[in-house]
């Protein structure tokens, strides 16, 4: 059987199983108002649909900054594969779960992505900072 003809049964298989809803977006210049203080920053939507997220194994860190202690857990969120082009930086927000409603609202800002030519989905590394 063709590498195309299984390639697109496993995509298939990968998205059945993307039970979450997420909109990614590329984060623009953060602009302050000068009368309120506020910090805003403009976003651009690059991807908004099916997702998954999972748990990547021993990734939580516990880095010192400034005399604090903050913990980062690392965490992939999966879409079909080749939905949209992904850098690094991009931030990710869960809009919707089906199974569980704890991840929603949960926003992640993607490291070190780097697709693949046989992907079944795009597996985007992402780090929440808690």
């Amino acid at each position: 059987m063709r590498a195309e003809v299984l390639l697109k049964r496993r995509r298939k298989a990968a998205e059945a199983l993307m039970v979450d809803e997420c909109r990614i977006s590329a984060l623009g210049e953060a602009v302050t108002d000068y009368h309120t203080g506020n910090v805003t920053t403009s976003r651009t939507t690059v991807y908004e649909g099916p997702c998954k997220v999972q748990s990547k194994a021993a990734a939580i860190t516990s880095p010192e900054a400034g005399g604090a202690t903050f913990t980062v857990v690392s965490r992939e969120v999966h879409i079909p594969a080749n939905a949209a082009e992904i850098l690094d930086g991009y931030e990710v927000e869960i809009t919707a779960s089906l199974l569980n409603s704890f991840t929603v609202g949960k926003v992640y800002q993607i490291e070190g992505f780097t697709p693949d030519s046989f992907d079944t989905a795009f597996r985007i590394p992402v780090k929440e900072n808690l």
